[in-house]
């Protein structure tokens, strides 16, 4: 038999799949004489096409458009006819009593995968990453059986699969371990501020003792420091008085005293994770073949530890940066999403594009702090707990953080406007309502703790 496809003529085809990172695309088929597996390469990484005694380790899922195509219209149909034609391309018709569709493969370093109709008319248009660097290796011109060509395009695109996907995981980790370790140097930053708590005290006792000298709607005071001898400036309210100022400085100093337990905990689990993404990411960058089950083992880890699936993915091309969310997200009860606005520019983002009209919108009552949303199903109602968590995050995301009581303004979006031409983050509420929240320590670590990665 002098065309080896012509085996394939009568069978049924049982299964397809493509290995995207090196354009290796293959077709089970189920023959007369026994089950072949036809492997093409179609670059640009590998190129040629054989018979392969398995199926490659790393394969695409079925959601590929590829894949998608062939399940629709080769998979579980009848191999009519199976050929070369004159441009060495690879012609497979398929169909029962008459031809419903044909596979186009030709492989070569920049080749193609066409899936057609029976009318001939092109239904699907495939082509292996065109920004890759080609390989000259042709499994054809080394191995002129289709036996060891086959296993031979098979082992190659395997082992390249394999270290393009252990460099994006590598490059996924090392993003994570960035991201971790601005989050501790952030927490270190907030645990900077006890050092104020014995300054505000002072400054609190100071104005306390020597308030009756300030003058009414003073902006400015100079106490006499009796405890570090000189003097002090301390900047006032002119609209409340010395002796009420001298409160609020007390109260500064506890709210920053009650959060650092929060803080502290937050240091340790974040210590904790970048612990454990550096150590995973030095085991992936160690020398070495690379082994299917590990590289698993290695991806199952790394999304235990925040690596999102889409990140462990090689990208066909040059893939372009995911657009920056205005938002940080937590898991409440239930698994409930919560968003919190990252920043003033990123509130108005958060209300004004994100947030559907059905959805929750809430913020600490009376202060400085992010626009938090609770994304339901269009006539859902929030669950209890989850509204709970996300006035938490509210609180915990505002100037009233450590506070031992605080309230939350609560509304569905629609109730929510921004004035035309008012600053970022200012919005008007209508139909406001409003839960009073007391601290819950445990419940702020729980929330902290389920921050989602991105």
């Amino acid at each position: 038999m002098d065309d080896p496809l012509a085996l394939l003529e009568g069978g049924r085809v049982d299964g397809a799949f493509v290995t995207p990172e090196t354009g290796l695309v293959g077709l089970t088929v189920w023959c007369p004489g026994g089950a072949r597996r036809l492997v093409v390469g179609v670059g640009p990484r590998v190129a040629g096409v054989g018979w392969a005694l398995r199926e490659p380790a790393y394969r695409a899922a079925s959601t590929h458009p590829l894949i998608a195509a062939l399940r629709a219209h080769a998979v579980g149909r009848v191999v009519r006819s199976a050929h070369r034609d004159d441009d060495d391309a690879l012609w497979i018709e398929l169909g029962a009593e008459r031809i419903t569709a044909r596979v186009r493969l030709f492989p070569a370093v920049h080749g193609e995968v066409r899936v057609l109709d029976e009318a001939g008319a092109v239904l699907l248009s495939w082509r292996g990453d065109a920004t890759a660097t080609p390989r000259s290796w042709d499994a054809n011109a080394e191995h002129p059986h289709w036996e060891a060509a086959g296993e031979g395009l098979r082992a190659m695109s395997d082992a390249l699969a394999g270290e393009l996907r252990r460099a994006v995981l590598a490059k996924a980790l090392g993003a994570l371990a960035k991201r971790l370790s601005k989050r501790a140097e952030a927490v270190e930053g907030d645990l900077g501020r006890l050092d104020d708590v014995e300054r505000l005290q002072r400054v609190g006792r100071l104005l306390l003792a020597q308030g009756d000298r300030v003058a009414r709607g003073a902006k400015r005071a100079v106490l006499e420091d009796w405890e570090l001898g000189g003097t002090i400036e301390v900047v006032l309210d002119p609209s409340i008085g010395a002796k009420q100022q001298a409160a609020e400085y007390f109260q500064k100093a506890r709210r920053i005293q009650r959060g650092s337990a929060v803080m502290w905990e937050r240091l340790e689990v974040t210590t904790r994770a970048l612990e454990a993404v550096r150590a995973l990411k030095a085991e992936v960058d160690a020398e070495g073949e690379v082994v299917p089950a590990a590289l698993r083992a290695w991806s199952e880890r790394a999304e235990a530890l925040g690596v999102a699936k889409g990140q462990m993915v090689a990208s066909r091309g040059r893939a372009k940066a995911a657009p920056r969310r205005p938002y940080i997200e937590y898991l409440g009860s239930g698994g409930g999403k919560i968003l919190v606005g990252r920043g003033a520019a990123d509130n108005d983002r958060l209300t004004t594009k994100v947030a559907r009209m059905h959805d929750l919108w809430m913020h600490a009552r009376g202060f400085t702090g992010a626009h938090v949303v609770v994304p339901l199903l269009k006539g859902a109602q929030c669950p209890p707990e989850l509204l709970v968590d996300a006035a938490t995050l509210a609180v915990h995301h505002s100037d009233a953080r450590g506070a031992d009581f605080a309230e939350v303004t609560w509304a569905e979006r629609r109730y929510v406007r921004k004035p035309k031409g008012s600053p970022a983050g200012r919005v008007v509420v209508d139909r406001e309502k409003v839960l009073a929240l007391g601290a819950d320590p445990e419940r702020l670590r729980r929330l902290l703790a389920a921050r989602v990665e991105g």
